[in-house]
This record gives C-alpha cells, sequence and structure tokens, in this order.
C-alpha cells in the first residue's frame, strides 16, 4: 500500500493533475465511462446486491451523471483566483485566494451503494486537481471488480490507483500520509 502511496504522490507532485484542461479531460473520460458500460456497471450492482436495473439505475447511475454534469459545468468558475479584501498591508499588493488541491486521496467505497459512493467522491476528487486511490467495498465483489476493470480504461493511471486487492489496515492508513480520506 504505502509503495503505491508514493507512486501516486509522485504523480501529483509533477503537477499534471492541477491545469483545469486535465481535469475536465478526466472527468469528461468519467463520464464516458459510465455511459459506454453502463449496462455491465448495472449488471455489477445488479448481482452484488440483487437491485433490478431500474433500480440501480436511478438511484446510482443518474447522480453519478448529474454530479459529473455539475463539475463540468461549474468547475471553470471555481478554480479561477478570487480576490479577497485587501488591509493597510496589503493595498498594495494583489490579494487574492487560489484553491489548491490537496494531494493523495483515498475512497473507501461502500458496500451498500457500491458505485455511486466510491464515484461521487471520485468525481470531487479530480475536480479538485487530486491524485487518488480507491478501495471499493470487497463485499460488493462484482462492483468492485468492475470498476477495476474499467477505470484503468477511462482515466490516467497514474493518478487513479484502485486497491480491489489490497486490503487496508487502520495502521497503514495512519502511517501512509493521505491528504484526504474520504
Amino acid at each position: 500500500m504505502e509503495r503505491e502511496v508514493q507512486r501516486v504522490r509522485q504523480a501529483f507532485l509533477s503537477g499534471r493533475s492541477r491545469p483545469l484542461r486535465f481535469r475536465l479531460q478526466q472527468l469528461e473520460a468519467l463520464r464516458r465511462m459510465v455511459q459506454e458500460r453502463e449496462k455491465d456497471i448495472l449488471a455489477a450492482i445488479g448481482s452484488d446486491l440483487c437491485k433490478s436495473e431500474l433500480n440501480a439505475y436511478t438511484q446510482e447511475v443518474i447522480s453519478v451523471l448529474g454530479e459529473i454534469d455539475f463539475m463540468l459545468e461549474n468547475l471553470p468558475e471555481w478554480v479561477t483566483a478570487k480576490p479577497v479584501k485587501k488591509n493597510l498591508l496589503t493595498m498594495l499588493d494583489e490579494a487574492y485566494l487560489q484553491p489548491q488541491p490537496l494531494g493523495v486521496v483515498l475512497i473507501i467505497g461502500a458496500w451498500n451503494y457500491p458505485f455511486v459512493l466510491t464515484i461521487q467522491p471520485l468525481i470531487g476528487a479530480i475536480a479538485a486537481g487530486n491524485a487518488v486511490i480507491i478501495k471499493p467495498s470487497e463485499l460488493s465483489e462484482n462492483t468492485a471488480t468492475i470498476l477495476a476493470k474499467l477505470l484503468p480504461q477511462y482515466l490516467d493511471q497514474s493518478f487513479c490507483s484502485n486497491s480491489c486487492d489490497d486490503p487496508i489496515k487502520k495502521d497503514e492508513m495512519a502511517d501512509s500520509e493521505m491528504s484526504e480520506i474520504e
């Protein structure tokens, strides 16, 4: 696990995930993945949780697509520097607030909504310019397997690692220096 964290951190430190263009491309690729492989995703959710296709679609897929569209629409505004109030010490300076990514984010998926509760935090992490390690729930085995198969096909593998086969221990998380755990 620690080696994977270091690999993803090095990718983050390269600065490639910071530009708006890269983030938008990754979000569009994620949307393309959901749209193109919708049937496979729904089948995996259905086999894990015995949900009907309609139920899985309305509870998991629609909200993910809506979240991606929301991010794509608003991200250009959110990443721009915002001017801040000046005081006596800064009145001759340019003072602004510039949002910055955190670094490496660990996303631990839940078994009961295995797709949406893994992908929605991923959307936010990508939009923020972070690198991500995803740990889907091993209890939703088919969804974890489809995510392990699809994410590397659509997203930049150096910034998005999927550790399906790697059980994460509490002690390792404390020692791994994650920027954020979701």
